[in-house]
């Protein structure tokens, strides 16, 4: 039988959706959704071991259920795991007694607080009990925090859109006076768009900056005592621009073209097969070297005049619209770099259950090389 909130999804436009959501907590709906939709939601361990590996995975549980991305793939894989729930009040006891030596993480994209509690106990298992965490602290630290990923930018020197984050008010007041038009605003935090406006007249801007300091914004369809207030980012508008999707996971390297829908790339549920050129695997290459970075997706704005900007930066990600993250003449691959700084295909399905399957291989690599 049809879930009743597939249906409310089916036939109720977000607009209205997003709207009721202003007022009215949906996020536990939600939850208990994705929860009953999900065949391996309830998956809590595998024992199977045919590939002979000598430790137990923890998976640490994600609201959304992305976790089972991991689950899946240690089936496949015939890997030994334990799900451990970092929402419980004895979360730390049962870490310690999970009996595993690895830990899979997909932080959490549902609310920021949960966010933050999420990575605040991941970095306790790694930094405090000394257990490895893939993706590792330095890779989550900004996940969904935009703020923080164009400071890092910033102050990389990495090739990245305009942006001005102001945390005062005066400031942001004096900028949307003048600033050109029309310029692109983002909450800090906010998935698949959730976040992004284009703002096209002065009045609209400021009232976005009124409100980022006095009541709040929330991301469209997120819940609506998650305010974000007291600071506020906003980007130069870049017309025309084609996004592309790069990833690297240990040293595999994907990307293809993120398909439009209206303004925006992000969340518009659409993929394309071009293959990327050396440029944008170099500087995918560059952006996760300069931050150690072995699990990765840069989103890259490439501009009519062929200039190429990073736009964000997430450690995981959802990888809904295609099993695939690159395909040559219709096959599946990867690439991979050659000492000699070139660049080679080889086919081949290596980004199973949204890489899923490709950070744990990473991650048992690193595990055996710190063993020897």
């Amino acid at each position: 039988m049809t879930d009743w909130v597939d249906r409310v999804r089916r036939w109720v436009p977000p607009e209205i959706r997003h709207g009721i959501q202003r007022f009215i907590s949906l996020s536990e709906v939600k939850r208990r959704w994705r929860v009953r939709r999900d065949p391996l939601s309830k998956v809590t361990e595998g024992n199977a071991n045919r590939a002979g590996c000598p430790v137990r995975l923890g998976i640490l549980a994600n609201r959304a259920q992305y976790h089972t991305k991991y689950v899946r793939a240690c089936q496949e894989m015939d890997l030994p795991f334990r799900v451990v729930d970092l929402d419980r009040s004895d979360w730390l006891s049962r870490v310690e007694h999970a009996g595993c030596g690895i830990f899979m993480a997909w932080p959490d994209a549902t609310q920021s607080p949960w966010a933050g509690i999420f990575k605040d106990r991941c970095d306790v298992i790694e930094n405090l009990l000394g257990l490895p965490v893939f993706p590792a602290s330095s890779e989550r630290w900004f996940y969904e925090d935009k703020i923080r990923m164009y400071s890092w930018l910033n102050a990389g020197k990495l090739p990245h859109p305009r942006t001005w984050i102001f945390t005062k008010r005066n400031e942001a007041s004096d900028f949307a006076n003048n600033c050109p038009l029309p310029m692109v605003f983002k909450t800090g935090f906010g998935a698949a768009g959730t976040g992004v406006r284009i703002v096209r007249s002065r009045r609209q801007l400021r009232s976005i900056v009124r409100k980022a300091f006095r009541s709040g914004h929330v991301p469209a369809g997120h819940d609506h005592r998650d305010r974000e207030w007291g600071r506020l980012l906003l980007q130069e508008y870049l017309p025309d621009v084609r996004e592309w999707r790069m990833v690297r996971i240990g040293d595999s390297y994907f990307g293809h073209p993120k398909g439009r829908r209206g303004d925006f790339h992000s969340g518009s549920g659409r993929a394309e097969w071009d293959i990327p050129d050396k440029r944008l695997l170099n500087l995918l290459y560059c952006t996760t070297e300069a931050g150690g970075f072995r699990s990765m997706a840069v989103d890259v704005f490439e501009t009519p005049d062929r200039r190429l900007l990073v736009n964000e930066i997430q450690t995981v990600f959802g990888a809904s619209t295609s099993v695939d993250q690159m395909r040559v003449d219709g096959q599946p691959g990867r690439m991979l770099r050659s000492r000699d700084d070139s660049w080679e295909f080889e086919a081949g399905d290596f980004a199973r259950n949204a890489c899923a399957n490709a950070r744990i291989e990473d991650a048992l690599a690193l595990y055996a090389r710190e063993k020897k």
